[in-house]
């Protein structure tokens, strides 16, 4: 019950445009001993219910929009107060074209800096060719996807196959609250990583700087991988 009252209370900040009653809310959750990932699931779950009154008609998309813009000032304000490891790995987040809705990777990006990666996020709608030529030139170890729209999956599966196909063969990682509705595993090939939500994310990246922390470890010794 508090952390519905919580959640609402949010949401109200968020669509009232208040940055400063949103990020006292915020601070007050980091106080009471959350992580990160809690802080972005809060987030996340506010913006639902925005998203949410606005298909019961009770908010305007004017509001959606303030109140994304609120979002973005709070996730922002949070990330420059996290500690950020030494960078070893490089990941490209990006929406994929027609796909505005970029506050889900910004969230990303900030737990992937937390754990030593370099991030580069270019954002919503990204068309093909221009992140084609930003993978090309960068040679990321991982590229993000986020995508939100139903409409956009025909697109996704080319985003994907020309993705895999790159010389740089980087990972290929979508983010997507879709998952918990449709199977996406047909847009992808095997090798495709699909999240649905921020913690599943969390733990994938602890697995990923664990094994090569060690393999890291392992090379120093002189043993091969």
């Amino acid at each position: 019950m508090v952390y519905s009252r919580n959640l609402a209370a949010l949401a109200d900040c968020l669509l009232e445009g208040d940055v400063q009653k949103s990020w006292l809310l915020i601070a007050i959750y980091i106080e009471e001993g959350h992580s990160s990932t809690d802080v972005y699931t809060f987030l996340t779950e506010a913006m639902y219910e925005i998203g949410k009154r606005w298909q019961e008609n009770k908010i305007s998309v004017a509001d959606e929009h303030l109140a994304t813009a609120t979002c973005d000032y709070v996730l922002t304000r949070f990330q420059l107060s996290q500690h950020q490891l030494l960078q070893r790995h490089r990941a490209l987040l990006f929406c994929i074209e027609g796909e505005e809705h970029y506050l889900g990777i910004k969230m990303i990006a900030g737990l992937m800096r937390e754990q030593g990666w370099e991030v580069k996020n270019l954002g919503a709608s990204l068309p093909l060719p221009f992140a084609l030529k930003s993978i090309e030139r960068w040679d990321p170890d991982v590229v993000c996807l986020s995508v939100s729209q139903v409409h956009l999956l025909p697109d996704l599966q080319k985003y994907i196959a020309e993705i895999e196909n790159m010389p740089q063969s980087p990972l290929v990682l979508v983010g997507s609250w879709l998952l918990n509705t449709h199977d996406l595993s047909a847009s992808g090939s095997s090798k495709t990583i699909f999240i649905n939500h921020i913690q599943a994310f969390k733990d994938w990246l602890l697995i990923n700087n664990k094994e090569s922390s060690t393999q890291d470890k392992m090379l120093a010794m002189g043993e091969e991988i």
